[in-house]
Parts: C-alpha cells; structure tokens; sequence
C-alpha cells in the first residue's frame, strides 16, 4: 500500500466521521462518545450479544425435557420468526442511528412518554442479560475449577468477570471491542470445527449415535405429557438464543456509517447464529451415543460431557476454552450495550441521577458511572437469584420481547400517521412490506410473552417483570411525566417540537 492510498483512506474516514457527525447533529446530539466501531466490530457485538454457546451450553437439557428430541426443528420455526424484527429494526436503525435505538425511536415515533417506557424495559432487559451472563459463566465453569463448588463460588466466579469486564469497558470502547473481536471470532471459528467435528464423526467415526431418529422423538424426560404449552415453552432455547442482535443498533453513535453498518450487522449476527445454532444443536442431538434418558443426567454439563466421550477429552478442553472466550466475549457486550442505554436515557433527563451518568471520561470516552452502576445492578442480580442462569435468563426474555412489542407498535402507529423518517440512498428500506412484517412480528411477539408469562412455572417470571414495570411507572408519574411537560426531559428536538 502506497503513501497516496493510505491519504486517500484518511480523507474518506475523515469524510464519513463529518458525515456521521452531522447526522447526530440533526437528531439532536453532539459527538461525545469514541466513534471508533467498524462495520466488522459492529457484526461481532451483535454476534456476541447473541452468542450461541452461551445458550446452547446452559439450557441444552431443558427442550429434552419438555417434548423431546423433536424441539430440534423448532429452530426452523423461530429463526424466521425473528428475522420479522430484524428487518423492523434494520428499518429504523437506518433512518435514526441513534444510541439508545428503541427509546429514542419510539419518542420520535409516537412521543417521549411512550418512548420512556420502551426505554425502560429495553434498559432492564440489558441490565438482566449482563447478569445473566455473568451468572452463565459461573455456573458453567465453576465445576471446571472446583469439583463441587459451591453457590458462593459460583457467585464469586461470576461477579469476578464482572468487574474484569466493568474494567476493559471503563478503559474505552476500543479496547472492550477488541476482546470482543477476539471473544467473537473464537467462537465463529471454534463453532465451526466443533461442526466439522460432528458431521464427520455422526457420518464416519462414532460407534453409537441416535442419528435421525432423534429429530423424531417427543419422549420428555419430565415423563409429562406433550402440550402446547410444552412445545411453546421448548421452543425458547432458540427464542433466548436469538436475543441481542440489536446491540449493534445501540452503538450507533460509536459506529462508522452506522445507517449502513448497523442493518447488516443485526441480519448477518441472526442469520449466521441461527444456522450454526440450528446445526449445532441438530448434530449434537444426534450425536447422543445413547438414549436421552440414559446420557442427559449427572451433575456434569451435558454438551461437555457429549464432547468428550464422542471427540475426546483434547476436544472438550477446546470446547472449554472456545464455550468461556464466547461467553465473555458476550458479558462484555451486553455491558457495553447496557451502559450505552443508561448514558442514552440520562443525557435526556430521563433517569434519577441524570447528570451522574451521562458523563463521560475525557481521555476515554466512555460514559463510567453508568458502567459503574450497571455492573452494581449484575452483581446485586447475581446476589439475589443465587447465581441461577434460569431465573434471570427467563427475566431477560421476557423484557427483551416486550421491548421488541412496543418497537414493533411504535412503528406500526407511525406509519399509519406517515410520521417515519424517509430512508437516504442505499439504506435498509422494507417499503411496502413494512405494515405485514410489522404485524407478523408483533404477533410473535404475543406469542413468546405469552409462553413466558401464563404457565404456572412462569407466572413469577410476570410478577417480576410487572413490579419493575410498576417501579418505571412510579417514576414517570411521581417526577418524569413534570419534566417531559416542562421540556426539561426527552429527547431534545422531539421537545422542542412539543413545545413549540
């Protein structure tokens, strides 16, 4: 590469910082945080937010026990189902590249009211999910440094990555997205052999499988009976899978291009994660040497105990290492995300402490005491539910759906008023197909809040989710609602439209 052609990318970068500069600018904003995101890092956040063994690796036995090997396919039935709102949300993240994505666009979609609520939940979804990550790292590897460790050493484990992560956030986002990178690719690559792996030995090397026929079977291991409601609820390992995508939309304001960047980057993490995670758990299904019954039980974790006896110890260490880069990788995302929502919603006045949390480090550029807070909030998450992945993850579906709800009714209100912005040239653009996967996408989201809220084992899911959503109601009746009237909170060109 020549002297000219490393000035010329100068020139263009500098051009595309002016130009995304002055997009923030016409949304209100000025540029505060470090816009130093890649079209690739942004691809690898929304990956890692997703992140596929942080998933698999924790619930892998729970779709066993609801219907059977036949939740297999249920796969083939979600990943569709969300791609409805990945083009939602690819649809606004192009007109509004904004941070703090849902909140923002559902105060400028249909008011900063409406838009608070959507903020909130979104808020606490993010807040769930770092803890609920963390919480995956220590129940996971805990048995890997202790042979019966205990619910305090899991909690140690899990709130010591948390404030590693807290730390490598609070150092600036060019250094937690690089680990991120790093965590991200580990995972593609290492996911993709564990495939290799499989395949091979399912065709060639291993002496007993269950083959196709697992695809096929609706024995539960709970021994009840086959359900709706059974199936809805073995249907969520690839709705909680598939979660988190957005968080390329939530740093638009520390993307490159972000109108263009951040689409891509929620379609290709989806799209990439649902296929391999289909796969994945497909071949590992039929991988089992013996009946679900039989090799589903024990203390030790299913998926490395698969690996090992069908590839070898050698492999199971691999997975080790290639399960905790990507969990990691995926606690550092979700913080990152989480923080981004907090400074979002502060620098509109939205939030007790307003003034605290959104400021910013002058060297690094990144919004500290909102890191600090939100890693207090996973710790404390952690401390309460006693490091139980479960608890927090069906927490963390529940809010990111509800979330996804109010997104897709948010849009669907504004297009019926003609209020959404027009898309620029080469941007993500549903056009006439917006209002039919508008509504496609908000009955699903029906669906899923439905399987994580009425039956009985998650009506607590419900009581929980509702006393937080009390807690945000209290707020904006007791002082939010005054401050939105005054003009004093909310985004600051959607106010200055109100008032006028």
């Amino acid at each position: 590469m020549t002297a000219t052609d490393d000035a010329s990318r100068t020139t263009l970068s500098g051009r595309q910082a002016e130009s995304d500069a002055t997009d923030l600018a016409a949304l209100g904003y000025g540029q505060q945080l470090s816009r130093t995101m890649s079209p690739f890092t942004a691809f690898a956040l929304a990956f890692s937010m997703v992140s596929i063994n942080t998933g698999i690796v924790t619930l892998f036995l729970d779709p066993f026990n609801r219907i059977g090997g036949a939740a297999v396919l249920l796969w083939l039935l979600v990943i569709p189902m969300v791609l409805t709102l990945v083009a939602v949300y690819a649809h606004l993240a192009g007109r509004m590249p904004i941070t703090g994505y849902a909140y923002q666009w559902s105060s400028r979609l249909v008011g900063p009211n409406f838009g608070w609520f959507t903020g909130w939940i979104a808020l606490i979804s993010f807040l769930a999910g770092t803890a609920g990550t963390a919480a995956a790292i220590g129940s996971v590897f805990a048995p890997e440094i202790w042979a019966n460790p205990t619910t305090r050493q899991i909690q140690a484990l899990s709130i010591g990555c948390t404030v590693i992560v807290a730390a490598l956030n609070i150092i600036g986002v060019k250094i937690a997205t690089r680990v991120n990178n790093i965590g991200a690719s580990i995972e593609l690559v290492g996911t993709v052999l564990l495939v290799i792996a499989l395949l091979a030995g399912v065709l060639v090397f291993f002496g007993h499988t269950q083959g196709l026929r697992i695809l096929t079977d609706t024995t539960p291991l709970s021994g009840g009976p086959i359900t709706l409601g059974s199936i809805a609820l073995a249907a969520l390992l690839p709705v909680y899978v598939l979660l988190g995508w957005e968080g390329a939309a939530d740093l638009a304001e520390e993307t490159i291009n972000p109108r263009k960047a951040a689409p891509k980057a929620m379609f290709r993490a989806v799209v990439v994660s649902g296929i391999i995670g289909f796969v994945v758990f497909a071949l590992l299904a039929i991988a089992l040497p013996s009946s679900p019954a039989t090799f589903l039980t024990g203390s030790e974790n299913p998926v490395l105990k698969l690996v090992a006896v069908q590839i070898g110890p050698f492999a199971r260490a691999l997975m080790i290492v290639v399960a905790f880069a990507s969990i990691f990788a995926c606690l550092i995302a979700n913080m990152a995300v989480a923080t981004r929502m907090t400074y979002a919603l502060s620098r509109d006045n939205m939030l007790p402490g307003s003034k605290r949390l959104q400021s910013v480090g002058t060297r690094t550029r990144a919004p500290i005491q909102a890191i600090v807070l939100v890693a207090v909030v996973a710790i404390g998450l952690n401390l309460l539910n006693a490091g139980l992945v479960g608890k927090i993850y069906a927490m963390v579906g529940l809010t990111y759906y509800l979330t996804y709800a109010l997104t897709m009714l948010a849009t669907a209100i504004a297009e019926k008023r003609r209020t959404i912005p027009a898309a620029t040239d080469g941007v993500f653009d549903l056009g006439r197909w917006l209002n039919p996967v508008v509504g496609l996408g908000l009955i699903w989201c029906l669906a899923v809040i439905a399987a994580l809220t009425v039956p009985a084992e998650n009506n607590q899911n419900a009581v929980t989710v509702l006393v937080v959503l009390a807690i945000g109601f209290l707020w904006w009746v007791t002082v939010l609602r005054h401050r939105l009237k005054a003009g004093t909170a909310g985004p600051p060109d959607v106010c200055r439209t109100i008032n006028t």
